[in-house]
């Protein structure tokens, strides 16, 4: 009679991590984290005019809006590159270089729940009635509001001015 296999549970994690480094994907996984943690790390006002492109060979390229904030980030290259490697737990980045390009603004869930559960407030005063009774049926507030805007930069453009 055959002896039983010995089982020994292990956790899904465990099993997972060292599958991805068998296969050499977890450097991978790595580099793409630093997408998701590039906003945290350089804050907010850096990451409106600066994003990470692309990762090749240890070398992060990082698209920037202008030269004036090529030449601000380019001093601050070695600092990023610290608190992405220390963000990540692993030196991943030995350096980064900027250039020139588009940067899309990246978008993110609202942090700050609404006051009301079912909020119904209509679109600023300086909206008018009309546009506010074509918007009434939408709930959200915020969106609400940037439609008002829209809609009356909008008339203002076909009506020769802007607001």
């Amino acid at each position: 009679m055959k002896a039983k296999a010995r089982r020994n549970p292990q956790r899904v994690g465990a099993i997972l991590e060292k599958t991805l480094k068998e296969m050499s994907l977890d450097r991978k996984l790595k580099e793409h984290e630093i997408w998701n943690v590039w906003d945290s790390v350089v804050g907010e006002h850096v990451s409106r005019h600066a994003q990470p492109d692309f990762m090749r060979n240890k070398i992060l390229f990082v698209k920037v809006s202008s030269s004036p904030w090529m030449q601000q980030l380019y001093y601050m290259g070695e600092g990023i590159t610290e608190a992405l490697n220390k963000r990540l737990g692993t030196p991943i980045i030995e350096e980064i270089r900027f250039k020139l390009g588009e940067i899309v603004p990246q978008w993110k869930p609202s942090t700050t729940p609404s006051k009301s559960p079912n909020p119904t407030p209509s679109p600023g005063k300086d909206i008018p009635k009309e546009i506010r009774k074509t918007l009434s049926p939408i709930k959200d507030v915020e969106i609400r509001e940037i439609l008002g805007k829209v809609m009356l930069k909008d008339r203002g453009r076909r009506e020769g001015k802007t607001p």
